[in-house]
């Protein structure tokens, strides 16, 4: 086998064993929280991005009655404790952030 051949082995199984994860984890009810981080006026915030929003509904009623509301007006409000924006919950607090990728993960 030649080093060509090798690497389309390696990448082939690698997208396979991506494919399958997905199928399963979507068969399971189980989505793919994606985490990164932002800023809100100058403030760091942890960001929690699902990627299968079919449950943004629920997940918002979950933040609203376990870390009181936000906002009325999103992020246009300061130093809030979350927002939901641009398809992205965001954390002022680790551990809110946390607490949040447990329940929904």
């Amino acid at each position: 086998m030649n080093i060509e051949q090798d690497l389309l082995d390696r990448a082939g199984k690698a997208m396979a064993k991506d494919i399958d994860t997905e199928v399963l984890m979507s068969a399971m009810g189980w989505h793919k929280l994606e985490l990164s981080e932002g800023t809100v006026y100058g403030a760091r915030y942890l960001t929690v991005h699902p990627t299968n929003s079919t449950r943004w509904d629920d997940m918002t009623e979950w933040m609203v009655k376990t870390f009181g509301p936000s906002a009325w007006d999103g992020v246009w409000t300061p130093d809030q404790r979350w927002y939901a924006n641009n398809a992205k919950f965001w954390f002022r607090n680790a551990k809110d952030r946390d607490w949040f990728v447990l329940r929904w993960s």
